[in-house]
């Protein structure tokens, strides 16, 4: 599979008129309806606090002529109850993200509305006091820079403010029960405003194309991102949709400078290192391997690349929220993950990072308890070692210390007995919900794996474990490479040959799943939450 580099299309055409749909990321849309209400809040603050902070210095005919007008009062009171409604409904999602967006606007001309009130009670009683049309101006410059929305409904909300100044003005009057204004005075309080507002749907469209860039940013290839599922050290996981099939995915996606790109070399050296990964998972068939779509660099330098999206959850969750698991399940899960690393063994290919968190356990299709190995991001060709040596270097030991074959702790070359070591590390933390050695630290725990002999899985839990899975167990956790399984198919056919898995049988699978319902939040190749489980009896799940 061949890297490419990432160019988005447009989802909906290169304008976007009256009734298009924005095309605004999600993310950004929910931001701007925050940003929303607190504008409305500081709006609903601002008008009081400018009435009656302004009152105490202010001339005597100043006061009279427009702070204690009628129409500046019910101005006053009608802005802060509209501020207050619409930071309440940003607050409550009573409304869609975008249909509040679109009743921002009306809260816009509203607003505009009302500050034109204010501002006229004092030139509607033809007096001598200079009361500039600034406040619509600053609103509607205010409003476009905050709340972003599509050209058309823009253009509608900043022109129908802009017109509420000689409106007001007109209101004004009649509530003061002034004279008609001279004519002069619609001029002079509606050209600035428009003027305002053709700059303004200028800056409109700057902060709408800053939206838009992010949402193409985030189309790759022809997948678009749509939810963000996960994020660790090494990157991102997102939901993600095809942009012409129905098929959803997930896809992993890496900032150079997050892997501590400093150069070009640097970078070089991570992008060859996911290819390799996006090759070697894609080059695997076993359907308890995680598949891969594709695989591409953003124009931006970012890695990523696009696999199946799974619902369920991976083992170190699951022992986490759930206990550990009943005997014959782990037999279950073990000849699944066997049956992955097999197909991978044969292909020359070695995992080096397995683990309960690179594990997923899902609802596929109609089976449940379905295995998937995931992250094949350390993977190492075994026939090509001295050639990829380079490629790891930088980042030091590979793997996870819980789980590292004695010889990687060590730092000797490995093949795929580090993997059968790491299957025993899966097996005894699924059956006791602990590590093999539980030191204090990094070093520690490599040195545990070189030398200590392991406690029996047995000793360390009250769950009731069949001596053959034991010996099964400390088997695959021998120091010598040679004294383990001669490899994962043999893993799998001692468990099928001693019947350890018959017992979790496909009812049982399910009515496990039917009750903890783990799959509710779905999940791909990231830690991910997972709904607190009501806890039944784990011998008999």
């Amino acid at each position: 599979m061949s890297t490419r580099s990432c160019r988005p299309l447009l989802k909906d055409g290169g304008g976007a008129g009256w009734g298009t749909r924005t095309r605004l990321p999600q993310d950004l849309i929910d931001k701007a309806v925050n940003r929303l209400g607190v504008l409305a809040l500081l709006s609903a603050v601002a008008h009081p606090i400018f009435h009656y902070g302004i009152r105490p210095v202010l001339p005597e005919e100043l006061l009279r002529a427009a702070f204690l007008q009628p129409s500046h009062f019910l101005a006053m009171w009608v802005a802060m109850g509209s501020g207050l409604a619409i930071f309440a409904l940003t607050r409550t999602r009573a409304l869609s993200p975008l249909l509040m967006l679109d009743v921002g606007l009306i809260f816009e001309v509203v607003g505009a509305f009302c500050i034109g009130v204010i501002e006229a009670s004092g030139v509607s009683a033809n007096t001598a006091v200079d009361v500039s049309p600034r406040g619509i101006a600053l609103w509607i410059t205010l409003f476009v820079l905050v709340v972003p929305n599509t050209i058309g409904k823009t253009a509608l909300a900043v022109l129908t403010s802009a017109a509420m100044g000689p409106l007001a003005l007109l209101v004004a009057a009649y509530a003061n029960k002034q004279p008609h204004p001279a004519p002069f005075m619609f001029m002079v309080l509606a050209l600035p405003n428009l003027i305002v507002a053709a700059i303004a749907l200028i800056l409109s469209r700057f902060v709408y194309s800053m939206g838009t860039d992010v949402s193409k940013a985030r189309e790759m290839g022809s997948y678009k991102l749509v939810e963000l599922l996960g994020r660790g050290g090494m990157g991102e996981v997102w939901r993600a949709e095809h942009r012409f099939l129905a098929r959803p995915a997930a896809i992993k996606l890496i900032q150079p400078e997050v892997l501590g790109c400093k150069d070009s070399d640097e970078t070089e050296i991570v992008k060859r290192r996911f290819e390799r990964e996006a090759q070697a998972t894609a080059m695997l068939s076993s359907p308890h391997t995680i598949h891969l779509y594709d695989f591409g660099v953003t124009e931006s330098g970012a890695f990523y690349y696009v696999m199946e999206l799974l619902h369920g959850v991976d083992l170190e969750t699951l022992v986490d929220k759930y206990g550990p698991l009943a005997p014959e399940r782990v037999a279950h899960i073990l000849s699944q993950l066997c049956s992955s690393l097999e197909e991978a063994h044969h292909s020359g290919l070695v995992h080096r990072d397995i683990k309960p968190a690179n594990i997923y356990t899902c609802r596929y299709g109609l089976e449940f308890d379905f295995i998937k190995v995931l992250d094949f991001g350390v993977v190492k060709s075994s026939d090509d070692l001295a050639r990829h040596t380079k490629l790891t270097s930088a980042y030091g030991i590979t793997g996870t210390p819980g789980f590292m074959a004695p010889e990687m702790a060590l730092g000797i070359d490995v093949d795929a007995q580090a993997d059968i070591y790491a299957v025993g590390c899966v097996g005894y933390w699924l059956l006791t919900g602990r590590l093999v050695f539980e030191e204090e630290t990094f070093m520690a725990t490599l040195m545990a794996h070189a030398n200590k002999a392991p406690i029996p899985p047995s000793r360390r839990t009250e769950i009731e474990i069949p001596p053959q899975l034991e010996e099964l167990v400390m088997c695959c956790l021998k120091k010598e490479p040679r004294a383990r399984p001669s490899g994962a198919g043999e893993i799998r056919r001692r468990i099928s040959q001693y019947g350890l898995a018959d017992s979790w049988t496909p009812e049982r699978a399910e009515k496990w799943w039917t009750l903890h319902k783990p799959e509710k939040n779905v999940a791909a190749p990231a830690s991910t939450s997972v709904a607190e489980p009501v806890l039944q009896n784990n011998a008999e799940y």
